[in-house]
């Protein structure tokens, strides 16, 4: 008979720490009637429940088709996330002060339903800042023309936050846990440690307050937990802080710091001990800089030994909150990045850009499995155990308080150690005192990181030790399951508290050998490629079966919960994808992907004798212990598309405004001698695009001046973003392209400049966004356009001797598309024609083949339909990938549909693949293409584009809608 072990007097060495942990329900002014979300110095506590959140950072506005935000959610919940971070971006529904968009691909009431659907509880961030590497940190493009300060007290911004934050508040306070949601907690700006107004935090705290929402606020201190807000003004509920340790240098993936944190545990004892210890952003990928090694890179840096690593020693600090940023990085379509990040914020996130599973994904998987079973890891207090190699190796004791369990987490001190070294545990338990492995060797190979248990209940068992790390428990009927795990050919020592005699232990594996001693069966094994089950049984109580995984096999093992009440939960292994399980009447019904035929094995309680993936019966064959196996055969469909290579393309020249003779007379004066923006200017009038209500994209100026004899040129600065370019004309002749700052023209009288007449500059300005507001000093206001405009050759000119027109986007603040909203489109001559729209009538433009065989010079515009066909039952994200080996420079602004989808720098890089999303891709029919070709030199040729899928899976996606949006037709009828 299997025992459970008596409950005795835990070790000495924590006994003074460990009081019970009994939940306090914290009480906050005007909030009293709340009391779903509680908690204590070890975890929140949920309806009565405790719980490890682990959240993943999504962007909804990085996903521009609200049908793929429930099959990103289901994600989240197969890969063990429990809630899910949302910053809600004020730029994003705000073209115009007072003017608030939340429909459409904006209908955050949406993202709320995906994660309602997906069971995962939800954390607001809704600023007003939120950084996020988007345009201006979130705020909305005409902000910039704010005079007073952001981020500060006075009333001007007061006013304009509380706008925002009572038309964001509309959706946030319905879907609160109060009112029936699964909002828990709200936080209070963002990272707000520079330049701080205590005031400022005050305001928010209270608009939220007045608009209802009662959860508890909290804030996420930037870098470290450095106090801000944890009392006094200002302060929140829960304070935590972020941390990013391998910080963003993809150029050098394999090279580590040695900087894990050993002091969070003291700093949170000391700043807030009577609250979770909480990291609200940890480091889950990483961004890339347009010139940057690329995602791929960035992959290997912050990869899953990365997870490992320092995920486990946050939790072996202390935290039972940790949010991961990102989890889904997504794109930053049209002009939503900062001037930094290029259209890809695919961040190297447990989920890819177009939604793939990755590596790290899988061991999140693992991780979240483990915290959401073994519960009395929640509850822990840290004590110093006793190890070998302990110079090398730290180990860190955590015990629990209201049992006897021990966990201990093993890692190197040196966290970029790539070093495989053997250590020893002293356990002490109150089944005797044992130093681990007894038998074999125990390691770390590597960038490795293992929390081992002990002394610990799980179901009818009692786990003495265990030298491989718990994946999950689960009681299966007459017997209960537990999977464990390690890398291949490590060695694995599971002991089991048994009563004497009559235990049998059943394997096919030869290499597995056990013994009996004091009533604790030793098992030992080597961690197999695949699964190995142990089954130990006795002629009363519970079997048990011990499913022995190598790592590998662990990743592909999944443990979806089939009962929301009681946590019950099934196991299956194999498949790439495992979104979620069902029983009914002696049936469990699975859903999910694969990209291969799949062997699987199931594990199920031994009533269940039937089974269906994605609505199909399968035939699994028993092997015995509630086990099945067989395969998912994988359908092998025919997914069509278009070659672009041998698509009909049309081509059209398309920058008239270098003309001398162009028509710009509906063009704006850019005559203002007033600005709110930071940069300060060299001449007048000021040469600034949001000064005249121009927030994104293109934007073409025009400056007109009389010659003369002694005119001999002029002399610009450029003033815009990292990646920016600018290109000049005068008098329809190309000058140059170049990157931001100061140039001369000189010596153009006697060729181009005409003495006697008049003469016309033309710039065209391509610009990637605004910088943000981390510092609280008003830096999003940098100038995008011109800070120094004169002509050399006369002293004595008066600021009008060149009178400027500004153009950008049609509209200004007063959209043309308010479907597409304020990122999608700007100044160039096609966008404001609509050349970009499904419809638009190119009947009578040139015939052209691309890969392009001619040099264009200034603006081009390329345009054709394609066809998809991805057959029902399957997932095949599709992308545009862009290929030249041309050494002129040029930009390339993409739109699919009329959506503008990538930005291509084929002198920058590094990104040339480009997600188009479902959605916004119709995946059974017609689609439009349109791509702007602007040379940053004189002429450009652009290279080869071809429409291809990242992976084609057999899936269960949820279904996606086409995203409803005007077409050429819509804007013209207008």
């Amino acid at each position: 008979m299997l025992l459970k072990g008596v409950l005795t007097s835990i070790s000495l060495a924590v006994v003074a720490i460990t009081t019970a942990a009994v939940p306090i329900k914290q009480r906050f002014e005007a909030r009293q009637e709340q009391d779903l979300v509680s908690w204590d110095k070890y975890s929140l506590i949920v309806n009565g429940e405790r719980i490890f959140l682990f959240s993943g950072e999504f962007h909804y506005y990085r996903l521009p088709s609200p049908g793929l935000w429930f099959d990103i959610a289901e994600k989240f919940k197969a890969l063990e996330f429990n809630g899910i971070s949302f910053y809600f971006y004020w730029g994003y529904h705000s073209p115009k002060k007072g003017v608030y968009d939340f429909s459409g691909i904006r209908d955050v009431q949406k993202a709320f339903d995906a994660a309602e659907a997906a069971k995962l509880h939800v954390v607001t961030r809704a600023g007003p800042y939120i950084n996020a590497e988007v345009d201006a940190g979130g705020y909305p493009g005409w902000l910039t023309n704010m005079y007073s300060m952001a981020r500060n007290s006075n009333p001007e911004n007061d006013e304009n936050s509380r706008e925002w934050l009572e038309a964001i508040g509309k959706y946030l306070v319905p879907n609160q846990i109060t009112e029936g949601g699964n909002v828990i907690l709200n936080q209070i700006d963002n990272e707000y440690a520079d330049n701080t107004d205590e005031f400022y935090m005050e305001m928010i705290k209270e608009k939220f307050k007045e608009d209802g929402m009662v959860v508890p606020t909290i804030f996420n201190d930037i870098g470290a937990p450095n106090g801000n807000w944890v009392n006094g003004t200002g302060s929140v509920d829960i304070y935590g802080w972020d941390s990013y340790p391998l910080l963003f240098d993809c150029a050098n993936p394999t090279e580590w710091p040695n900087n894990r944190s050993t002091h969070w545990r003291a700093m949170h004892e000391k700043l807030n001990p009577s609250q979770p210890f909480a990291l609200y952003e940890f480091q889950g990928g990483a961004f890339d800089p347009w010139g940057g090694p690329g995602y791929d890179a960035c992959r290997t840096m912050v990869n899953e030994q990365y997870a490992k690593v320092y995920y486990k020693n946050n939790y072996a600090q202390g935290a039972t909150i940790q949010n991961l940023y990102m989890t889904y990085g997504g794109t930053s379509w049209g002009g939503v990045a900062k001037p930094s990040v290029y259209t890809s914020y695919d961040y190297a996130a447990p989920i890819s850009e177009p939604g793939l599973m990755t590596p790290k994904g899988y061991e999140a998987k693992i991780q979240g499995t483990f915290l959401h079973t073994v519960k009395p890891f929640l509850t822990t207090e840290h004590f110093e155990p006793e190890t070998t190699n302990s110079d090398i190796i730290l180990v860190d004791g955590l015990a629990d308080v209201n049992s006897n369990a021990k966990f201990y987490v093993a890692q190197h001190w040196l966290t970029k150690s790539q070093d495989l070294d053997e250590f020893k545990i002293t356990v002490d338990t109150s089944d005797g005192k044992f130093t681990v492995p007894q038998k074999g060797k125990l390691i770390l190979n590597g960038r490795d990181a293992k929390i081992l248990a002990a002394d610990l209940d799980f179901n009818s068992q009692h786990l003495v030790y265990s030298t491989s790390e718990i994946f999950t428990y689960q009681a299966m009927g007459s017997h209960d399951v537990i999977l464990v795990y390690a890398y291949e050919k490590e060695d694995g020592e599971f002991a089991l508290k048994v009563k004497n005699g009559n235990i049998k232990v059943q394997t096919k594996d030869k290499s597995v050998s056990h013994k009996i001693k004091d009533g604790v069966l030793q098992v030992n094994y080597k961690h197999p490629k695949g699964t190995t089950p142990i089954y130990v049984s006795s002629k009363s109580g519970q079997d048990l079966l011990i499913l022995v995984a190598g790592y590998d096999a662990a990743t592909r093992w999944w443990a979806p919960i089939v009962d929301e009440k009681t946590g019950e939960r099934v196991l299956i292994n194999g498949p790439y994808l495992v979104r979620g399980a069902e029983i009914a009447d002696n049936k469990v019904a699975f859903t999910g992907d694969i990209d291969e035929d799949t062997d699987i094995q199931v594990v199920v309680p031994e009533n269940v004798k039937a089974f269906s993936w994605n609505g199909k019966d399968i035939k699994l064959r028993a092997t015995g212990h509630g086990s099945w196996t067989g395969k998912l055969k994988f359908g092998r469909p025919t997914v069509e598309f278009t070659d672009l290579t041998k698509a009909t393309w049309k081509y059209s020249p398309a920058s008239p405004e270098t003309q001398p003779d162009f028509d710009d007379s509906a063009w704006l004066d850019a005559n203002h001698l007033q600005t709110n923006s930071v940069t300060v200017t060299d001449t007048y009038p000021y040469l600034y695009a949001d000064d005249y209500g121009f927030h994104t994209g293109n934007v073409w100026l025009r400056g007109k001046f009389n010659g003369t004899a002694d005119i001999t040129g002029f002399n610009l600065t450029c003033h815009s973003g990292d990646a920016s370019a600018w290109m000049i004309w005068l008098n329809g002749e190309y000058l140059g392209g170049y990157d931001v700052g100061n140039q001369d023209f000189t010596d153009l009288n006697g060729s181009l400049i005409d003495p006697e007449g008049e003469n016309v500059i033309s710039i065209l300005l391509w610009t990637t966004g605004h910088e943000d507001n981390w510092n609280a000093d008003d830096n999003f206001k940098q100038a995008r356009g011109f800070t120094k405009s004169e002509l050399l050759g006369i002293p004595n000119q008066t600021i009008w001797s060149i009178k400027w027109k500004i153009q950008g986007n049609l509209g200004g603040e007063d959209l043309a598309d308010p479907v597409r909203g304020p990122y999608n489109e700007g100044g160039l001559y096609g966008e404001r024609n609509g050349w970009h729209l499904p419809g638009f009538p190119d009947d009578d433009w040139e015939d052209a083949t691309i890969p392009e065989t001619k040099n264009r010079t200034g603006v081009s515009w390329y345009r054709t339909t394609f066809e998809v066909n991805v057959p029902e039952g399957y997932d095949a994200p599709m992308s545009v990938r862009f290929k030249d080996d041309t050494k002129t420079r040029y930009r390339v602004l993409l739109f699919v549909n009329g959506w503008q989808l990538g930005r291509y720098a084929n002198d920058l890089g590094p990104q040339t693949q480009y997600y188009i999303p479902q959605g916004i891709l119709n995946i059974k029919g017609e689609n439009s293409m349109s791509i702007a070709v602007i040379p940053i030199d004189e002429a450009a040729q652009l290279g080869q584009v071809t429409l291809e899928p990242y992976i084609v899976l057999e899936s269960a996606i949820p279904p996606v809608e086409l995203v409803e949006s005007p077409t050429y037709s819509d804007r013209v009828g207008k």
